[in-house]
């Protein structure tokens, strides 16, 4: 009961988000104590340690109008996280605490951003 409640809250508050946002979820990415959080909406749902990972992985998605470049973090316990090119705090993540983390080319981003229409998906680091 309590998991359907925390629920129930959960999509209430996306609700009233939406409705004061016109229609529009805020997602966001920060670095924490070494801790890739990502938010909802102002609210944090998913975390992930960034001295655990074994690996990240971008790519390019098509979504018509614009094509965000994405990265995937996978953890030793094989949980990965998403984060995308949007998301607010996302130009301050690869810029500011990306390469402090992970040893990755300096020319990543545009390379998995040439070409319309192309994933370009790569590994950019692995332990």
């Amino acid at each position: 009961m309590k998991q359907f409640k925390k629920c129930i809250l959960n999509w209430w508050n996306d609700l009233v988000h939406r409705v004061n946002n016109k229609g529009e979820d805020t997602w966001s990415v920060a670095c924490e104590h070494n801790n890739l959080i990502v938010s909802k909406n102002n609210r944090e749902i998913a975390k992930l340690k960034l001295d655990q990972v074994v690996c990240v992985t971008t790519y390019k998605k098509d979504l018509v109008t614009y094509d965000p470049v994405f990265l995937c973090f996978l953890d030793e316990n094989d949980c990965s996280i998403e984060v995308w090119e949007g998301m607010d705090g996302f130009d301050s993540f690869i810029g500011n605490e990306l390469g402090k983390f992970f040893d990755v080319e300096p020319d990543w981003f545009a390379s998995v951003n040439k070409g319309a229409f192309a994933e370009n998906r790569r590994v950019i680091w692995k332990l």
